[in-house]
């Protein structure tokens, strides 16, 4: 998932080239926009999203007499519909990142959790690494985002690093994606055995295309045999989320906190013709059984509801997963 920070950066040099006064058709845009989203968007499968009623609703109320920020809020609220984290619409007066309005609340606290964290190491802007009561390794990653070789050697050390320990816990409950292949360096590592992870499918003018396979295979360098538990929440996104599929296939992980977020596909970036810029997911993602989870998440084996994950300074999503070594 592309972090806002990227986004508003290209935007801002984008929008840099173009005149502030473009001249342009509503009643165009917004086809060209409904036709774009027709053509790519996956989420109109996975969702179950009557699409043809939705545009004649909201076509129904486009005029030329819109002003830029009634129009703004006309596509935004089109497209909150998907309700998919992923989709973002962005000009040079405002910005819409759905994730903002699906209600969703954080299970994270790194002050609290840090209370429970000895010996922590930061081998990255996103990855950290600790003990927990010396016995249980501890690794943060608030993304998959970065270079796969130096992410890969990163997580070779800290695994090696936690060899001798009695299990791992993986909190991953802010990590908003990035590249799947970090996600599948780290899962490779805890893979005994060359297994199906899930498929993916394109959209395409005729639905979908064939599903490509993706898998996990025995990491040539380590191995961690022991208990693992992942630790997830709302804003696990993304490439955050298809390793949570990976975890829900193998024997010795187990999930704890909150559903994620619900959109596991890739990402297309697109350009209205007033200059406007919108995400898209065009990927359809299946786990090895079939069963899509965008529009859901993947659920949790132990469910902490987020409201329900800080009481009385206490992280209880990290203390159910401690509890699991027990």
């Amino acid at each position: 998932m592309l972090s806002k920070l990227s986004i508003l950066i290209s935007v801002i040099l984008f929008l840099g080239c173009r005149s502030n006064n473009l001249e342009y058709s509503k009643k165009e845009a917004f086809d060209e926009l409904t036709q774009s989203v027709s053509r790519y968007s996956a989420s109109i499968d996975s969702r179950e999203i009557n699409w043809d009623s939705l545009v004649e609703h909201y076509d129904s109320r486009v005029n030329e007499d819109l002003s830029e920020k009634e129009f703004f809020e006309l596509i935004m609220d089109m497209l909150l519909e998907f309700r998919d984290p992923h989709v973002h619409l962005i000009s040079s007066f405002d910005t819409m990142y759905s994730i903002d309005y699906l209600g969703y609340s954080r299970n994270n606290d790194e002050l609290v959790t840090s209370q429970y964290i000895s010996n922590i190491v930061t081998h990255s802007a996103n990855i950290k690494s600790g003990y927990i009561n010396d016995s249980l390794g501890y690794l943060f990653c608030s993304d998959f985002k970065g270079d796969l070789n130096i992410n890969n050697d990163i997580y070779e050390s800290i695994i090696s690093q936690f060899s001798e320990t009695k299990g791992l816990i993986l909190d991953f409950r802010v990590n908003d994606g990035g590249s799947v292949y970090n996600a599948q360096n780290l899962l490779n590592k805890f893979t005994a055995q060359r297994t199906l992870w899930h498929t993916t499918q394109n959209r395409n003018l005729n639905g979908f295309d064939d599903k490509y396979e993706w898998y996990l295979d025995p990491d040539p360098v380590i191995f961690y045999p022991n208990k693992i538990v992942v630790l997830n929440g709302r804003y696990t996104i993304s490439a955050g989320e298809r390793f949570a599929i990976g975890a829900k296939i193998l024997n010795n992980i187990e999930i704890v906190g909150d559903t994620t977020s619900n959109t596991q596909g890739s990402v297309l970036g697109r350009e209205m013709i007033n200059g406007w810029k919108y995400n898209l997911t065009f990927e359809k993602c299946l786990d090895p059984n079939g069963i899509n989870y965008g529009g859901k998440g993947i659920p949790p084996d132990h469910l902490i509801n987020s409201n329900n994950a800080f009481i009385n300074n206490r992280d209880n999503v990290l203390e159910k997963a401690i509890k699991l070594f027990n």
